[in-house]
């Protein structure tokens, strides 16, 4: 009995967890090589893949690219002058819409928002952050820290 439920309800069991743990390292691996290593038929696996997505643990499947190679990676910090709903909805909005703002998280402490921008040059990223976040009016404050290099970047979740 090593089924979890995730948050929505769904029953994750062992053989779920081991597809799930195989296709976040590699989604390229075929129906037939992900059973061969859990002990299912291509069919089985096709099907538990299936349920996964329609559930919503799986979200997408995509390619990751090395960062490295386009541009620089920033961590910015954001404070805003107001805890607002308004504000952090107009704010979450604005976040979506730039393609440049690779991840966006609302966080506690003294930092609202932590954000993850990817961007070709520093002079790029002084006319952006003046564009986008100098120019909100919610924002207090945000401070930028210039990614040197990469030591550990994992997208796979622990399950």
């Amino acid at each position: 009995m090593n089924n979890m439920v995730n948050s929505s309800g769904f029953i994750i069991d062992a053989l779920d967890r081991s597809i799930l743990n195989l296709v976040q390292k590699n989604n390229l691996l075929t129906h037939a090589e992900i059973g061969e290593q859990v002990g299912l038929s291509t069919s089985a696996v096709r099907r538990r893949l299936v349920n996964l997505r329609k559930s919503g643990l799986i979200v997408r499947d995509v390619s990751l690219l090395n960062t490295d190679q386009f541009g620089i990676t920033l961590i910015v910090s954001v404070a805003f002058k107001e805890d607002t709903v308004d504000a952090y909805d107009s704010f979450d909005r604005q976040m979506q819409k730039l393609p440049h703002v690779k991840q966006s998280y609302h966080v506690s402490g003294l930092t609202d928002y932590v954000l993850v921008v990817q961007g070709p040059s520093l002079t790029w990223y002084e006319n952006w952050s003046k564009q986008h976040l100098m120019n909100n009016s919610n924002i207090k404050r945000h401070d930028t820290s210039v990614v040197w290099s990469c030591k550990k970047f994992e997208t796979a979740v622990a399950i």
